[in-house]
């Protein structure tokens, strides 16, 4: 198995970041190292784990330079470093074609709900915790996915469910912002254990991708042993992060 040189493109705290290389550091996300953090908000939190962990900064700042440009010369610099796959994580610009042309099914994102819903115009995730609770759904979820040439459509590889209980909507009910806040804390930490597990099944190559004809869709290919493996060693991040349950958050009490 190649080993792949990721490079994580991250504007924000970058908590994914850091359980991407806790992944890696712990032996739970084998196969491949993360080669460089890219970034256009020098000051983020992601700048932070980066400077913490050794990893190279590539500090890229979007404003002010036509996007063609700004990606033919991010390319470059990925091509110089070797890299094989990007993760956005966090990263709060548009990717426009000529880094998707560059990294076809090679660049995937995560999201901070289940796809098809609430998605698209690049929101934050605080806004599409506060849509999912003003629609009064009861699953919500993170979901990552190959980036194409629209917003947050792309294939999907894997999805977390998180039950939305009762205690969240009285939460809501008494403080919007509180209860937004909360939601938010279980689906990230759930994204925290899905992106990993869809960068091992990227690097092993375990995902296919099928034409149909609403588009291409993604389906890993891995049989109930590769699962049980990737559950036992990722119980060792789970024990770090001091998470007992398999898995990790999603059994809230739902009342």
């Amino acid at each position: 198995m190649k080993h792949v040189r990721i490079a994580v493109m991250a504007s924000r705290r970058g908590s994914n970041f850091r359980s991407i290389l806790d992944h890696i550091r712990l032996g739970v996300l084998k196969g491949c190292e993360v080669a460089a953090l890219v970034t256009n908000r020098a000051g983020c939190g992601a700048v932070k784990v980066a400077e913490e962990h050794g990893v190279p900064v590539l500090f890229r700042p979007v404003e002010g330079t036509p996007l063609n440009e700004w990606e033919k010369g991010l390319v470059d610099a990925l091509r110089d470093l070797g890299v094989d796959l990007l993760v956005l994580a966090g990263w709060d610009w548009m990717v426009g074609g000529t880094l998707i042309s560059q990294f076809r099914w090679r660049m995937m994102a995560i999201h901070p709900s289940l796809h098809p819903s609430f998605t698209g115009t690049l929101m934050r995730a605080e806004e599409v915790h506060r849509k999912v609770l003003e629609s009064g759904v009861k699953v919500t979820g993170c979901t990552v996915y190959y980036v194409d040439s629209n917003v947050d459509t792309g294939p999907i590889i894997a999805q977390r469910a998180v039950e939305i209980g009762r205690d969240i909507y009285e939460l809501f009910f008494r403080d919007p912002e509180a209860a937004v806040s909360e939601l938010g804390r279980r689906v990230l930490l759930e994204e925290h254990l899905l992106l990993p597990k869809a960068i091992q099944l990227h690097v092993e190559g375990r995902i296919r991708l099928f034409e149909t004809e609403h588009g291409t869709i993604a389906v890993p290919v891995y049989d109930e042993g590769w699962e049980e493996e990737w559950e036992r060693r990722q119980s060792g991040y789970l024990k770090v992060r001091g998470l007992s349950s398999p898995r990790g958050v999603a059994q809230w009490p739902s009342s």
